[in-house]
């Protein structure tokens, strides 16, 4: 009379380990097949832009494991010509370790935010950042060389200065003069500082700069860096809250 066989217990445990595999590559499949789709439409929302206005949505890590967590992880969202001010715009990077599925209601982790400003828009930004004082703008040797025209001696006479920008730990912006220059004719700093009523004085003078009052709250600058190729980034960090609470998307306070 033959054994009666006993059951493969392992053989049933290794089945359902399998089965279990299988089912969750199918999920993180559809994971990220629909995420970027329902991010990117979501981008175009809170932006205001048309359906077909590129968005590009990428996704890092295991979209099972954080969607248990309630959320997609290793999110990066890039947006060509994005809004950034009237008539402005720029290339814009968006980074997050974590976004939960209702950012409404949750915390967004190690979140980060870039902006590109290429050459062409530069001169652009700088008019509305200096509300009028700078009418040109460009990145000439690590500096942000700008300048405008004014009546000097009954002449129409163009007047550049050059400026190094750094960040401060408090997020505001530190402007430090490098230079200055009339073209055709020997002022110095002083003597150009006085040219027009004075209006170039807040570009001939050392100066920190808040810039709270003009980002959301839930925004803080940590960066500007000034490209080679003449465009200029700006990096911010930021709040965990700011998609959840009103009051971070609100406009900061320099007081």
């Amino acid at each position: 009379m033959k054994a009666e066989r006993k059951p493969r217990w392992w053989l049933r445990i290794l089945s359902a380990i399998l089965a279990i595999a299988v089912l969750g590559g199918a999920v993180e499949l559809v994971l990220r097949a629909i995420s970027p789709g329902i991010v990117a439409d979501s981008v175009r929302e809170g932006l205001g832009l048309t359906p077909d206005h590129p968005v590009e949505v990428s996704l890092s890590g295991s979209s099972l494991l954080n969607a248990l967590r309630g959320g997609i992880g290793g999110v990066t969202v890039t947006v060509p010509d994005a809004p950034l001010l009237e008539g402005v715009s720029a290339d814009g990077t968006v980074r997050a370790s974590f976004v939960p599925f209702d950012p409404t209601q949750g915390e967004i982790r190690d979140g980060t935010a870039e902006l590109r400003v290429d050459k062409e828009q530069l001169g652009s930004v700088v008019s509305l950042l200096t509300q009028g004082v700078a009418q040109t703008g460009e990145v000439r040797d690590g500096s942000l060389v700008v300048g405008r025209t004014l009546e000097l001696f009954g002449q129409q006479v163009p007047i550049t200065a050059s400026l190094g920008l750094r960040v401060t730990e408090d997020g505001e912006v530190e402007v430090e003069p490098r230079g200055a220059a009339a073209a055709g004719f020997d002022l110095n700093a002083d003597q150009l500082a006085d040219v027009g009523g004075g209006i170039l004085r807040p570009l001939l003078e050392t100066q920190t700069v808040c810039v709270r009052g003009n980002l959301p709250a839930g925004v803080e600058l940590t960066g500007i860096s000034l490209s080679s190729t003449g465009s200029a980034s700006i990096t911010a960090d930021l709040s965990p809250r700011i998609l959840s609470d009103p009051a971070e998307q609100q406009p900061g306070s320099c007081e």
